[in-house]
């Protein structure tokens, strides 16, 4: 049996005659290893990097870190990160800070399509395949068929699949097995994270043939700085006529203003810093864990196996503009 789903409105582009908003930071994003066990003979470190998008600038990126390495970009999403490996490292904590200067863009379907919303056919069809967490099981292809039932277009089809996300699921991190992403214990619990919510959205339609793809990052606060403990993740739907378009289930789970979920599903605000994209993320040289299920925490390999625990942070203060004024939104 299907929930009841509330019914929203119609698409909220942004108010009519009002400009997109923008919001730049200075950050720094502080990825800890919180111990090295001693008596290791090569360790090997993946961070990742907030890169340039046709919604984010990303400008003076700075890696500090106690080894030398490279940047490096992976191929099949273009994510970035920074790789070192050492031999016979100092034991104990181990922390890498990436500063950057950021201005994030509003997102509203009003605003002309950019060349990287033209992706070729084999793109398309990578954001269609099924995942390790991302499944397109039988039971999943039926609840997709249900969901959008009575849609005719790829649209109606995914505000369906949003609107279902949004009501049938509720944000909790309290229940076990929250945080991997993984579609089938959303379909069991129907609680879960913002990487829960945008797995089961993923799944569902690209279970009725919508690309789908999975971005992570940072939340930020309406407070112009603060320190920003965990990521935040959203997802990315694709229509030949209209380009990929940003939902966040999950904020929107979390709303009681009806023009808010409304929003979420076609726009996005800028308070966030997007990171890396894509899940079962391959990386050169590749980790002995062969794929990571998403790409937000550093990751850290003794000798070919993961150092556990890891710990990120984010730490951000909005710029000024020449005026005085700050150049933000706000309004998480």
């Amino acid at each position: 049996m299907l929930p009841a789903l509330a019914l929203f409105g119609s698409f909220l582009f942004g108010a009519v005659g009002v400009a997109p908003a923008a919001r730049s930071v200075e950050a720094v994003y502080i990825a800890s290893v919180d111990a090295v066990p001693p008596g290791i003979r090569r360790l090997e470190v993946w961070i990742p990097l907030p890169i340039s998008t046709p919604s984010q600038e990303v400008r003076n990126l700075r890696v500090e870190s106690p080894y030398p390495g490279s940047i490096r970009r992976e191929s099949e999403h273009g994510n970035a990160y920074y790789y070192f490996s050492v031999d016979e490292p100092r034991p104990g904590p181990l922390a890498v800070r990436v500063r950057f200067e950021a201005t994030r863009h509003e997102i509203v379907r009003t605003a002309a399509r950019s060349e990287e919303d033209r992706p070729d056919a084999a793109v398309l069809r990578r954001y269609l395949r099924p995942e390790r967490f991302v499944t397109l099981s039988p039971r999943v292809r039926e609840l997709a068929r249900q969901v959008t039932w009575g849609h005719d277009t790829p649209e109606g089809k995914a505000r369906a699949i949003y609107e279902y996300v949004v009501n049938a699921m509720v944000y909790d991190k309290t229940a076990p097995g929250w945080g991997n992403g993984d579609t089938e214990r959303a379909c069991d619990v129907q609680k879960g994270n913002c990487t829960d919510f945008h797995s089961l959205f993923m799944s569902l339609a690209r279970a009725v043939g919508i690309p789908a793809r999975f971005i992570i990052g940072f939340p930020l606060k309406s407070d112009a700085d603060g320190t920003i403990p965990g990521y935040h993740c959203w997802a990315e739907f694709y229509l030949p006529e209209k380009g990929w378009i940003p939902v966040d289930a999950s904020d929107a789970s979390k709303s009681t203003d009806a023009d808010r979920r409304d929003y979420l599903f076609g726009n996005l605000d800028p308070d966030r810093i997007q990171f890396t994209m894509g899940r079962d993320l391959r990386l050169d040289p590749p980790p002995c864990a062969e794929t990571l299920n998403y790409f937000i925490y550093p990751y850290a390999e003794g000798d070919g196996t993961a150092v556990t625990p890891v710990s990120i942070r984010l730490d951000y203060r909005d710029r000024e503009a020449a005026s005085g004024t700050r150049v933000g939104a706000g309004g998480r």
